[in-house]
């Protein structure tokens, strides 16, 4: 036990010097959203747990390929919570840095506030003192968007919708470590373009947290966004995206069919010119 209490103190020395001095400068959010509902000041008992929680999914080395990361510590009402969700395909180690970044950069954009979120281009973060594992959360509906529309709405909008009608589905069936969906769909105009998606949810949703979420976000395209040709649309639970071109990693190509030897020759075919049969003659004889 004695060794439990020395190494105690030296872990919030090591948590707090992580978030208080951090070596590099980190990028700006795209957006970020601090609540004002709650204070904490510093070297309390909830800036320990939040320095804890967010430190441990900063370094957390079971990373794997689903990019979702959680944690909590403390007991009410001090308990700190705090979830991470890097986008669908977005490569392991570009992951670990946008998770790590966004640690150190909510703290630095909303001090002494005890809840917070918010938005790289690669991953999210939130964290709070309530409980937020599996409570969806559909705000605040920010929006990014190509000003350019497609020369025929119509088709457009007919392909998008469906596009996103399946995505929504297929994250929402996602399992407790991704809920994430994306594909492609061809536009029925002469331009035959595809339009490309991109859903995801943070995977403590269930099906209706998830579906609910990325429902909103989509009922507002018509007002926000009608027949861009890209959006970003963003929720605390939830974001979703398409464009013109693929925003996921696409499979990669197939590789060539084995190479298959040419079929035998025939027996003709292994007689030279000048040892071709006599008309009337059966080979190998004389």
């Amino acid at each position: 036990m004695g060794s439990l209490r020395l190494i105690k103190p030296l872990f919030f020395i090591l948590a707090a010097a992580h978030f208080i001095f951090p070596t590099t400068s980190q990028p700006d959010f795209l957006f970020r959203t601090c609540s004002n509902n709650s204070n904490y000041t510093k070297n309390s008992t909830f800036s320990k747990n939040l320095s804890n929680v967010l430190l441990s999914i900063s370094s957390n080395t079971r990373f794997n390929n689903y990019s979702f990361y959680n944690a909590t510590s403390g007991h009410n009402p001090d308990r700190a919570t705090a979830l991470a969700l890097c986008r669908g395909g977005v490569p392991l180690e570009q992951c670990r840095s946008c998770v790590y970044n966004s640690t150190l950069r909510i703290t630095q954009d909303c001090p002494y506030q005890k809840e917070a979120a918010g938005w790289y281009q690669d991953c999210q973060i939130r964290y709070s003192n309530n409980s937020i594992y599996g409570m969806e959360d559909s705000s605040p509906q920010v929006f990014f968007w190509n000003l350019r529309t497609a020369d025929d709405p119509v088709g457009f909008n007919d392909a998008l919708w469906n596009l996103l009608d399946g995505l929504r589905k297929e994250a929402a069936l996602g399992s407790s470590v991704l809920k994430s969906a994306w594909g492609g769909e061809k536009i029925r105009s002469p331009s035959m373009d595809t339009v490309y998606g991109l859903v995801d949810c943070y995977p403590d949703l269930s099906y209706l947290g998830c579906f609910d979420c990325l429902r909103n976000l989509q009922t507002i395209i018509p007002s926000c966004c009608n027949a861009s040709i890209g959006v970003r649309l963003i929720a605390t639970s939830c974001q979703l995206n398409y464009e013109f071109h693929p925003i996921y990693p696409l499979p990669p190509t197939p590789p060539p069919p084995p190479y298959s030897p040419p079929p035998p020759p025939s027996p003709l075919a292994l007689l030279s010119p000048t040892s071709s049969p006599k008309p009337g003659t059966l080979m190998g004889k004389n």
